[in-house]
């Protein structure tokens, strides 16, 4: 668009194309600078004109407010669902959830409960993750 090689940008709604508002007006200022349309499924509009320059400044503004909107419904949800203690979250390797409420479990497959009690192991005898990182490192070998 820079090069003024584009003649109209289309989407279905057209203010979803920025994460924030900045990054749209940035947009609406270069497709009018470049004469450069822009189109959606509610019209077409001309940048450099002022009503459509204002109208799609509105639509970025509520875009950004909506996603705001979201944000903090999605954030209350989870909140909500951390008090009443049935958040679960992505465990790390190596473990999964039990059928109890909370119950965390070591994998079932044998070998990789076997190295994670094997890093267990290692840290209670030598300390520090970073030895455990050499003894794996030094133990372990490579795969060409």
């Amino acid at each position: 668009m820079a090069l003024a090689r584009v003649g109209i940008v289309l989407g279905l709604e057209v203010s979803r194309l920025a994460r924030n508002n900045a990054d749209w007006h940035r947009l609406i200022e270069l497709a009018g600078l470049t004469d450069t349309l822009i189109g959606d499924a509610d019209g077409l509009y001309h940048p450099a004109l002022f009503n459509d320059r204002l109208l799609l400044g509105l639509k970025g503004a509520m875009s950004e407010a909506e996603l705001h909107v979201l944000r903090a419904r999605l954030n209350g949800g989870i909140r909500n669902k951390a008090a009443r203690g049935e958040l679960r979250r992505g465990l790390p390797i190596g473990f999964v959830w039990g059928e109890a409420d909370g119950e965390i479990l070591i994998h079932p497959d044998e070998a990789v409960a076997h190295a994670i009690r094997t890093v267990f192991a290692r840290f209670a005898e030598l300390g520090s993750a970073r030895r455990v990182w050499l003894w794996f490192r030094g133990e372990v070998p490579t795969v060409a």
